[in-house]
């Protein structure tokens, strides 16, 4: 593997739960259809796009029933091929999705004034070329990312994720973000929303980490070792490459 790979959060997180499958998906380039749960996000995101790319030029929200017009229609295109999911049917994932717009939208955009949505981002981190959409900036320079869950939210899971976001805005505006919030959305059958805050910037000890993952993960990649952790990390239960992991059948 060439080491002038462009890392992305994505990429980083597959590889950090298995070698294995991000050998499939970046090496092979064999695609598997995204879960419900995946595919829900992404037309949340959708929607709440729409709404704040015409924000940042009006100052004001578009109608709930607009913004919900917009879920229904990124939610058709995103789920036009899924996993079947036993927890849950499309149909209820959409009635859900609705609600989680609803409340996001009532409650929490009319507090949110964006100046960056999805936002694109290059550079480099130990020489290691890494990219990214920054999904939103308040005028307040907070970094945001909207999340949607099912039950308790785990904040650490995407800690990783949102300090490549702080250094690429940066690396792009020179300023420092002054804090970075997980915008959560937690999918109970009355959906109520969950902020979770850091605080204040991001710190030099997690810039730190973060720059030792992304160089312990180039430098594997680099040598072409995919190591099979699903089975230690949990992904094997919802991988889609299972029917073809040499590591997976040998455990069956």
């Amino acid at each position: 593997m060439s080491s002038k790979l462009v890392l992305s959060a994505s990429s980083l997180n597959t590889f950090l739960r298995c070698g294995q499958q991000w050998y499939f998906a970046y090496v092979a380039g064999i695609k598997r259809p995204p879960s419900l749960k995946a595919a829900l996000g992404i037309a949340l995101h959708e929607a709440v796009e729409v709404n704040y790319q015409q924000k940042k030029e009006t100052r004001v929200d578009l109608p709930v029933g607009d913004v919900i017009d917009a879920f229904d229609t990124a939610f058709v295109k995103e789920t036009s091929i899924v996993e079947e999911d036993p927890e849950e049917s499309k149909a209820a994932a959409k009635d859900s999705g609705v609600k989680c717009i609803r409340k996001y939208q009532l409650e929490v955009a009319p507090s949110v004034q964006p100046i960056w949505v999805e936002e694109k981002i290059r550079f480099d981190i130990n020489g290691i070329p890494w990219s990214g959409s920054v999904d939103l900036v308040d005028e307040m320079r907070r970094l945001r990312d909207l999340k949607s869950t099912a039950r308790k939210p785990k904040p650490e899971g995407y800690k990783l994720n949102m300090v490549g976001y702080a250094l690429g805005y940066r690396h792009q505006t020179g300023e420092t973000e002054s804090d970075v919030w997980f915008d959560y959305v937690v999918r109970t059958k009355d959906p109520y929303y969950l902020p979770v805050k850091s605080g204040g910037p991001v710190t030099d000890d997690a810039i730190a980490s973060f720059a030792d993952t992304v160089t312990t993960v180039d430098n594997a990649i680099s040598a072409g070792s995919f190591v099979p952790n699903g089975l230690q990390s949990g992904a094997c239960s919802w991988c889609g490459y299972r029917d073809m992991c040499p590591a997976f059948k040998a455990q069956k």
